[in-house]
């Protein structure tokens, strides 16, 4: 903000100067939308963040999951409870690791597959409907660098 000779104003706090809450006022919105739009078949937007990984690489470990998901583990472990009381997933012993558990796409979740990719797919459309394709590409890229810098930071404590 500036005063009205135009120099900063430092006393004054602008909430909408702020990366952080700019990040996330988005992302919930975003969430919110799309939550909506899963509803649909059945699937919570937690649920979709579990699936997303489990689509990529199926049978990773419940400490895997909260690793990419970067979700605490109790939390993942009652989402993936809800997944297995909803058909998505089941569980299964490490082949290798007998403390660990696989966690496993189930036939109801591969049959989602693909109108889940497509609500996802809508849904990023629609948020980024007043972007350009170079200011998409830009804010992805941003974003990134943003990431990456925030997880060398957290390494790095």
């Amino acid at each position: 903000l500036t005063d009205a000779g135009g120099e900063a104003d430092q006393g004054v706090y602008a909430v909408d100067d702020n990366l952080g809450y700019l990040v996330n006022r988005a992302a919930r919105l975003m969430g919110q939308m799309f939550s909506r739009r899963l509803r649909r078949h059945e699937v919570a937007l937690a649920q979709w963040a579990i699936l997303l990984f489990l689509y990529a690489k199926d049978g990773r470990t419940q400490r895997e999951l909260s690793r990419v998901v970067a979700i605490e583990p109790p939390t993942v472990a009652r989402t993936i409870d809800r997944m297995v009381r909803d058909g998505l997933v089941r569980r299964e012993p490490h082949p290798r690791d007998g403390r660990a558990t696989r966690i496993l796409l189930t036939p109801r979740a591969l049959a989602l597959r693909e109108e889940l990719v497509a609500e996802s797919r809508t849904a990023n459309q629609f948020a980024a409907r007043v972007l350009s394709d170079d200011e998409m590409d830009s804010l992805k890229t941003l974003l990134r660098r943003v990431i990456d810098g925030l997880t060398e930071e957290e390494r790095a404590s």
